[in-house]
């Protein structure tokens, strides 16, 4: 197949072109604003000073900062001299920073954080090594131990209108453009060595999948440094869209103040907003919940028909019209416009989550892919999310899946269950200096094994279950899909987030961080004394039995995938205590580690 950008070069200087005037990087508080002219002239102009400051093609660069609005033009400016881009949020631990930075043998760092500097600057080894830094930050920060510290807005104050500067550079599209580090949710950190012409490739397919309209404003949420969130950033980049950064404390505050055009969520984020929209509800009244309540129910009712029957969805469209003017409407338009869309991935949604935004008229695309993918690898589009709910999409045009056993590996038919693999294009090169990774993760014919389950239907489309090390295999025999129970008890209003364990053992257990207002809620309802829910037998037994029934709505629930005990954790997974990734994934295997004594009281006498 023929490629509508060469290389990730190609694409910059084909929507710098074709937008020029419009702004294409803002942040929340409209301080910074960048148009795709500026964009263009910006990066060329620091691909030149990085160039005379010492950077060569095939250096590796660390660069480690939050989200800010020139973060991608520091990036393709280090990619377009052949270097490499090494990315991490600043936020992270400064060991895992530390690692990522020894381990790829960057010899150039590019931060915003002081602290982060001051540590490597101890260093003798990257005294010794590093050809320079570029510090992201207003104030000063001169030289240290002959280490040479730019500022990169001294650097930018160069670059004036009279300014001549180079614009034909052109990056070779089989080069890698990036290592990025996995986030480790199963295994220690890897370095995914990404090629230059994967990613221009998977922002030209996911054109293909999302009608993206110029103008529009979009909204960040993923961190720049992972893959997927890159993509869909430069998916609106390359559309005309303006792309606007804020941190995440003030992503409501934004939402009420621009009502974005488009969104990229991870599902922990489409939770927390399932949280917000319910809450609204309860704020308008009893009245309005009791007519609230009512009218779901029934609404649930119609979307179940509209799956099954096409002319039952021409019937009951009227019915759907009054419900979403009247009440939905209300409720929506509090956090979004109507025309807004929220793209989903890092993990598959929960199914009571994607019927209840289908319901209230947000509109939602799913995808799939991972850091090895360059991002992305499959989508749906609005239509087929529709026509195939649960599911994340079809394969990109030049790319393949193939469900295979996970023993023999052994290709399976449609609807049965295995190991994700898949082949194309934007599939990483190989692990940096990791050859026993490599040859773990890249199958014959340059196959990934994603390390997911999965199945394809007979119509092409993936559903994602869990992660092959996550499956929990009791000690009946019997394996559990955990992710797919946790989204069905996530539901509750009483839950905020859980982990159910249970390997090698006779029943399932959970570990539950409460919504603290629900249990409050609960304790005045039932009359029941407040205290520490782990003490609270009367509200455990209600609280199983609840989340029981939530999970037999599961699609072939089976009799042994119910909780039994369940343990309250007063601390949230959070990326700060390391429970979850950059793109809020659970880490699952380090929960159950560091949550291994609780656990183990739930099976106490047996």
């Amino acid at each position: 197949m023929g490629y509508k950008y060469r290389s990730l070069f190609d694409l910059w200087q084909q929507s710098c072109l074709r937008y020029e005037n419009l702004t294409a990087f803002s942040d929340n508080t409209e301080g910074v604003s960048v148009t795709y002219k500026e964009a263009f002239r910006e990066l060329c102009y620091l691909t030149s000073k990085f160039q005379e400051f010492g950077l060569k093609r095939y250096d590796n660069v660390c660069l480690f900062a939050v989200n800010f609005p020139r973060w991608l033009i520091i990036e393709q400016a280090i990619i377009t001299l052949g270097a490499v881009c090494v990315s991490k949020t600043s936020e992270i631990n400064i060991k895992e920073l530390d690692y990522v930075f020894n381990n790829s043998d960057s010899v150039v760092l590019v931060t915003d954080n002081k602290d982060i500097i001051n540590h490597f600057i101890e260093s003798d080894d990257f005294k010794k090594n590093v050809k320079f830094v570029i510090y992201i930050g207003n104030d000063k920060y001169d030289n240290i131990n002959d280490v040479k510290i730019y500022n990169l807005y001294d650097i930018l104050k160069g670059l004036t209108e009279e300014t001549i500067i180079k614009t034909d550079w052109e990056d070779n599209p089989n080069d890698t453009a990036y290592i990025n580090y996995t986030s480790g949710t199963s295994s220690s950190p890897k370095g995914a060595m990404l090629p230059n012409v994967g990613m221009s490739y998977v922002v030209e397919q996911l054109q293909k999948f999302n009608d993206i309209k110029e103008g529009k404003t979009f909204v960040v949420t993923f961190p720049l440094s992972s893959a997927g969130g890159k993509s869909f950033n430069l998916l609106c980049f390359s559309q005309g869209c303006r792309v606007m950064y804020t941190p995440y404390k003030e992503f409501y505050n934004v939402l009420d103040k621009y009502k974005p055009d488009y969104l990229h969520c991870a599902p922990k984020i489409m939770q927390t907003m399932h949280e917000k929209l319910m809450t609204e509800v309860k704020n308008k009244g009893l009245y309005f919940q009791q007519v609230y309540n009512i009218a779901y129910s029934i609404s649930k009712l119609i979307q179940n028909a509209e799956r099954k029957c096409n002319t039952c969805a021409k019937i009951l469209k009227p019915v759907k019209k009054f419900f979403d003017k009247k009440i939905y409407k209300q409720i929506r338009n509090t956090l979004l416009k109507d025309e807004a869309i929220a793209f989903v991935g890092s993990a598959h949604l929960a199914k009571p989550l994607e019927d209840y935004f289908d319901i209230i008229g947000i509109p939602l695309i799913q995808h799939y892919g991972l850091t090895e993918t360059t991002g992305l690898a499959v989508s749906n589009t609005l239509e087929t999310q529709k026509k195939h709910p649960y599911t994340v999409g079809v394969a990109f045009e030049g790319t393949t899946i193939r469900i295979i056993d996970p023993d023999t590996h052994k290709e399976l038919p449609a609807n049965n269950v295995g190991l994700i693999t898949l082949g194309g294009i934007e599939i990483l090169k190989e692990y940096y200096k990791n050859p026993e990774a490599t040859k773990k993760a890249i199958l014959e014919e340059h196959f990934l094994n994603t390390g997911d389950l999965g199945y394809v239907d007979k119509e092409g489309y993936l559903v994602v279950l869990s992660r092959y090390d996550d499956v929990i295999v009791m000690s009946n025999g019997y394996n559990v899909y955990t992710p797919l129970l946790e989204n069905e008890a996530k539901d509750s209003e009483y839950v905020s987030q859980i982990a159910i364990a249970g390997h090698g053992r006779p029943y399932l257990t959970a570990l539950i961080v409460l919504n603290k207002q629900a249990y409050e809620d609960w304790c005045k309802k039932s009359d029941n004394t407040e205290v520490s829910p782990n003490f609270n037998e009367k509200f455990k037994l209600f609280l199983i039995e609840h989340l029981n029934e939530k999970i037999k709505r599961k699609a072939d629930w089976k009799y042994y995938e119910k909780l039994k005990k369940v343990y309250f954790i007063k601390d949230e997974f959070t990326q700060e205590n390391g429970m979850l990734t950059g793109t809020l994934k659970m880490k699952y295997q380090k929960i159950i580690k560091t949550y291994k004594k609780e656990i183990e009281s739930l099976y106490e006498g047996i």
